[in-house]
């Protein structure tokens, strides 16, 4: 009786874990030009193609500080991620709405 309370234990837990969903997080690379922070706060880079691309942050494990000017006119390897934040009203309440941001979770100087 105890081993079919076990077989059954191992198959409950197995039905669990197959219905389980894993988020995937899609990393994103791209080469461009650190040209500093904008009046809005973002970390704006100009890519090859002069497209602009703006990040709201970083992780703070990184390497370089992108507070620094000495690495303004730089060219990165930038990998990001999408992350979604839910906005603040005046009070620092929540307001229920969320937007996506840009967050550089990797930087490598390209020479």
């Amino acid at each position: 009786m105890k081993k079919l309370y076990t077989i059954a234990f191992v198959l409950f837990i197995a039905a669990a874990f197959s219905f389980t969903t894993k988020k995937q997080v899609n990393q994103n690379i791209i080469t461009a030009t650190y040209k500093g922070i904008d009046d809005n706060e973002y970390y704006k880079f100009i890519d090859e193609s002069k497209n602009e691309i703006l990040f709201y942050d970083f992780d703070e494990d990184l390497e370089y500080n992108l507070f620094e000017e000495e690495y303004i006119d730089i060219k990165f390897s930038v990998t990001w991620i999408t992350k979604e934040l839910e906005l603040t009203d005046d009070e620092g309440e929540l307001t229920g709405e969320k937007i996506k941001i840009k967050s550089i979770t990797a930087l490598k100087v390209i020479k």
